[in-house]
């Protein structure tokens, strides 16, 4: 079988602490993948290692097909040279916890601004696919709006337009809804669920429950730096098999 992303026996070392021990991690075209788990248990970090935005301690990575770090027997990991680097991490779209729009750019232009910078693309090309995931996030109205004058809800489905007008193999969610009030939270998960009924593959690190639950096609619990445990929606909330699970689980729906 072909993944398009697979992470073999991951470790990532701070200063004074592993944030990530030994974790295999694979995904299939036209997957969602929801990560949930306690705070400091490695979810983001696992999310930041698969486009460079943290480099690992040890351990392979293959994006599509693509192996750009791998690691020697006994040694530290190794990547490939910067430019291929960027090229094989721009195959990622990544939406943070507090959006990261140019705030001095309209809507449509935070859109098209790495297509046409990064990738090269005929400015006419990328606006008229701007547009198209305005529409797509239901934001058509806003193209020539300037960021800072939207809510944040607002703010961050303009986030995942701009994320997609990549065409990424992969799209990477880091707890998107955290910076958000409960009542516009809704706006940005309905996109997201968009997404996932298109097949576009998905890693998200979220505390929504309830996106992870119904959206999902597999939810994965960490802990302490390890995936303690990982299945369908249904295997993960309504069997869990590990005691730091049930016990997760019971104070999240308390």
């Amino acid at each position: 079988m072909a993944f398009v992303l697979e992470m073999k026996e991951i470790v990532k070392d701070f200063a004074n602490c592993r944030a990530l021990d030994h974790v295999n991690f694979s995904m299939e075209q036209g997957e969602t993948v929801a990560i949930i788990g306690p705070s400091g248990s490695g979810k983001s970090t696992l999310l930041r290692c698969i486009n460079c935005l943290n480099r690992i301690t040890s351990g392979s990575i293959t994006l599509n097909g693509e192996t750009f770090v791998e690691t020697p027997a006994g040694g530290k990991a190794q990547y490939i040279p910067d430019k291929e680097l960027r090229r094989i991490c721009a195959e990622t779209g990544m939406v943070f916890q507090h959006f990261n729009l140019f705030p001095h750019m309209t809507c449509l232009k935070n859109i098209c601004y790495a297509p046409i910078k990064v990738k090269k693309e005929d400015k006419e090309k990328a606006e008229a696919r701007g547009r198209e995931l305005l529409e797509l996030v239901g934001l058509a109205s806003k193209a020539d709006v300037y960021t800072a004058q939207l809510s944040g809800g607002q703010k961050q489905r303009i986030a995942i337009a701009r994320g997609l007008a990549m065409n990424p193999q992969i799209m990477l969610f880091d707890e998107p809804t955290s910076a958000l009030d409960p009542e516009i939270t809704g706006e940005v998960l309905s996109v997201m669920k968009k997404l996932a009924d298109e097949h576009i593959t998905m890693v998200v690190v979220t505390h929504e429950m309830g996106f992870a639950r119904e959206v999902a096609d597999r939810v994965i619990f960490m802990d302490q730096g390890k995936i303690v445990e990982q299945g369908t929606p249904e295997d993960i909330f309504q069997h869990p098999k590990s005691e730091r699970l049930q016990e997760f689980l019971s104070s999240m729906l308390k």
